[in-house]
């Protein structure tokens, strides 16, 4: 009888604690070749990355040279973005284990 009543209550903990764990993604932001921006600046929540390159077609999440924002709370965010002359802003929503990529044009 005391096993069985170890064995719920450590049940018990490991379902209760799992249901509080904080959930991650990521964002990944790009712009097209030839689109004639310099820079880019993306701001999401206070933080910066730059968009340094251009891509043919989606990049990969977390490639160089684009906004790479790694291990964001599960949830939706406001972003902006500026490369000094044109200005973007908008949404993303940052999914568990996900990547959302953003093609800023």
């Amino acid at each position: 009888m005391r096993k069985i009543l170890l064995f719920a209550s450590i049940l018990t903990v490991v379902l209760l604690s799992s249901c509080n764990k904080t959930k991650y993604g990521d964002a990944t932001f790009w712009q097209q070749t030839g689109s004639g921006y310099g820079i880019t600046v993306v701001n999401i929540e206070g933080v910066t990355s730059n968009i340094t390159d251009e891509y043919d077609s989606s990049p990969s999440c977390g490639t160089s040279g684009c906004a790479v924002f790694n291990h964001l709370e599960t949830g939706t965010y406001n972003y902006t973005a500026s490369d000094g002359t044109d200005t973007w802003s908008g949404t993303v929503t940052i999914t568990e284990d996900g990547c959302s990529k953003m093609q800023l044009y």
